[in-house]
């Protein structure tokens, strides 16, 4: 499926790079503000474009002094805190064309594998940051690689008299000489990624891909350039981490770029207490900023209504999402809890992007209610797309946020994967895209470069090549619509499970109760079986651990019809995240199989275990024919009524054959339950159906002994023991 909507596809930034964009940004008004940034003690630092620029050349100075053999290309670490001096190191390094790598902030003492996967993967010259930084960093815990490093500091004074157009106009030779020397093909920073599935690897952005994906931004959001001598431009507010693509491009780069003013925030101030986020908006008079998902459900979970009526959001017109999916209940609760705040629903911008393709692929449109679209569940789950009406049983549904019509000159095609053929309208495959914003590859990567970034269709004999996201979607009606990662779906009975739905059911089944959790596919000894590891309050009695693992189940067996194998109680801190936060679920899944995560509960549907009621049972017949059908009739029969008295709690003496099931309890989580260990007993592929289209032990007995027969028939063998 072909998709490129935008009217204006042709993307022509006005400069070659964002660094001619700061100095002619500098010579035009010098003393506007820039950026400032809000410390924890909530102090507010600014600085101008006049400033800002000033900074870079004494930097970009420091940086090619005549005796440090610095190379065009070469590379350099860049390891700031939140703050400022981080915008300044990154442009210094273009000026000095040397390409930037943004890097996690150390914590103080702690081993940084990232920071060290990153500098033994693209092998810097120099690591730039502020000398407080260099000073607090516990070599010892670190790469070797980095104590041997040229360290270069930032944080000298600001220039004593702000500088003028002419000073600006007159660089030093060798900062001069970079601006002419830059072409748009050169590296603007390698940007790796947050390692989610695998080992971070370093995107390679050149100058060319971020001019043209800045300029998408602005005309996706409906941004215009801060030409003017008056006070008519854009002011954002952002706390996102400025070493990720969504904070760095989408928060800093494109407010420079239009030149506008961001008010920047620590993640740590935000996450302590969000209130300070939308205040600083509102006091700002902020018209864009935007988080992923998780930020505006803590603003629901941790701002009163009492704080959240004494906020005024009425200004802010481009509410971004995304970075992860964009759930409607959340969005829905947000503008009901900031309704009294005067935030508009229309200021919603769900988007889908990705550090391959530089930061942004689509999004809505802004200053209209974004779209949803309400899906039969059963059909998304066997991969096609099939919209119901909203008055549909919610069980039966699934609701899926749009994000938006695809912009500047990017082109999706949804592919099969397995195929690369193109997939029609409504019909879900792997996202596909090409245009002036997809990267280079990644780093020293040149075989998964010619995998990812390389692929062509199969019809395509003009040799056109695309960028292999990794994501999987549909599109409707003209707009994308994202659905999960291929990696990450788990495949059972043949049908299709997002994690990012099953979690969060149970997030709302259980509430305060549930910290994180995670939903992976893991291999069970008679197929492809589903795992949940939920990190609880640390604060809950051992006692209540096991209700809460069938709460969890209950909600789990309700909405979706599914069971997990296995069930992990843990502590916080205990699941795999990137430092944005999102879950690393394949390292996850290898932890679960390695047997390596710490639990202070587990349950465990195992038909094999010490205490399952399979266990007292006599085994099943070897064959199962004409000759051994009532036999094998006869045993599923005892084990049901067995199962019944173990797992639903009936008395023995009033068990019979004929006796309904629901007579003795069973309710959909019993009835999954069932479904579930006699697939497993007997190897056969049931649902969860079965108790009620035969609904007494003698019924469904005589059922599953046919079924039997049927598979030792077609097999041409018979049925061997478990």
């Amino acid at each position: 499926m072909h998709l490129n909507t935008d009217s204006a596809a042709q993307i022509i930034p006005r400069l070659p790079t964002l660094l001619h964009v700061l100095r002619e940004r500098a010579e035009r008004h010098p003393n506007r503000a820039a950026l400032s940034f809000i410390n924890d003690d909530q102090q507010e630092t600014t600085i101008t474009y006049g400033e800002l620029t000033a900074r870079v050349t004494e930097v970009a100075q420091r940086i090619l002094a005549a005796d440090h053999n610095v190379e065009p290309g070469d590379r350099a670490i860049l390891l700031f805190p939140a703050g400022l001096d981080f915008i300044v190191g990154l442009f210094a390094c273009h000026a000095a064309r040397v390409v930037p790598v943004p890097a996690c902030y150390p914590k103080p003492g702690r081993a940084m594998p990232q920071l060290d996967a990153a500098i033994s993967d693209c092998s810097p010259s120099f690591l730039l940051s502020d000398s407080k930084t260099i000073d607090s960093m516990a070599f010892h815990r670190l790469s070797p690689a980095i104590s041997k490093m040229r360290m270069v500091a930032t944080d000298a004074p600001l220039a004593e008299r702000l500088p003028t157009a002419d000073d600006i106009r007159e660089l030093p030779e060798n900062v001069s000489q970079a601006f002419a020397e830059i072409e748009p093909d050169d590296l603007a920073l390698l940007q790796y990624t947050s390692g989610s599935t695998n080992a971070p690897k370093g995107v390679m952005v050149s100058h060319a891909n971020l001019m043209a994906n800045l300029e998408t931004i602005r005309n996706a959001f409906g941004l215009n350039y801060g030409d003017a001598e008056q006070n008519d431009y854009t002011r954002s507010v952002f706390w996102l981490p400025h070493y990720h693509d969504m904070g760095l491009i989408g928060g800093i780069l494109d407010t420079i770029y239009i030149g506008g003013h961001t008010t920047l925030m620590s993640p740590r101030s935000f996450l302590s207490k969000p209130l300070r986020w939308l205040r600083a908006i509102a006091d700002r008079n902020a018209t864009v900023s935007g988080a992923p998902n998780f930020a505006y459900e803590l603003c629901i979970d941790r701002i009163t209504p009492d704080e959240a009526s004494a906020v005024d959001l009425s200004k802010w017109s481009v509410a971004f999402c995304g970075a992860e999916p964009v759930a409607a209940d959340t969005l829905d609760r947000f503008r009901q809890r900031f309704e009294s705040s005067e935030f508009r629903r229309e200021a919603f911008l769900p988007c889908y992007g990705l550090a391959e393709a530089t930061l942004l692929v689509s999004c809505s449109d802004q200053g209209v209610p974004f779209r949803r679209l309400v899906v039969d569940r059963d059909a998304l789950l066997a991969g096609r797309v099939s919209p119901v009406a909203e008055s549909h049983p919610r069980n039966l549904t699934r609701n899926i946020v749009s994000c938006g019509a695809v912009r500047g000159d990017t082109r999706i095609e949804v592919v099969d994967p397995v195929s690369r053929s193109r997939r029609n309208e409504g019909e879900i495959g792997e996202i596909w895209l090409t245009g002036s914003s997809i990267a280079r590859g990644y780093w020293c990567r040149e075989e998964v470069n010619k995998q990812q970034f390389h692929a062509t269709l199969d019809c395509d004999n003009a040799g056109q090549t695309f960028l292999r996201t990794g994501d999987l979607g549909f599109v409707h009606e003209g707009e994308l619509y994202v659905t999960g990662r291929c990696k990450d779906v788990i495949v059972l009975r043949g049908r299709n499970y997002y994690p990012h739905d099953i979690e969060s059911t149970i997030e709302r089944a259980l509430g305060d109760s549930a910290l994180r959790c995670v939903a992976v596919a893991t291999d069970a000894f008679v197929g492809d079986a589903m795992s949940i590891v939920i990190e609880v309050d640390r604060h809950l009695s051992d006692a209540s651990l096991p209700e809460l693992v069938r709460c969890a189940r209950r909600a789990i067996i309700d909405e979706h019809e599914v069971d997990a194998r296995q069930v992990l109680l843990t502590k916080p801190g205990t699941i795999p995240v990137t430092t944005s936060g999102k879950l690393k679920r394949a390292e996850c899944r290898l932890r679960l199989q390695a047997d390596e995560i710490e639990y202070r509960y587990q349950w465990m549907r195992s038909i094999i275990s010490d205490d399952s009621v399979a266990t007292q049972l006599p085994p099943l017949p070897r064959f199962v024919n004409s000759h051994t059908i009532t036999h094998a009739t006869e045993q599923i029969e005892t084990w049901l009524t067995q199962w019944l008295v173990a797992r639903c709690g009936a008395l023995p003496g009033n068990v019979s054959p004929d006796t309904p099931f629901a007579d003795h309890g069973l309710d959909s989580m019993t009835a999954v339950e069932l479904s579930s260990e006699l697939d497993d007993w007997l190897g056969v592929e049931l649902t969860p159906e079965l108790a009620a289209n035969y609904p007494t032990p003698t019924e469904l007995a005589g059922y599953l002994a046919e079924q039997m027969r049927g598979a030792a028939a077609n097999a041409d063998s018979g049925l061997v023991e478990n």
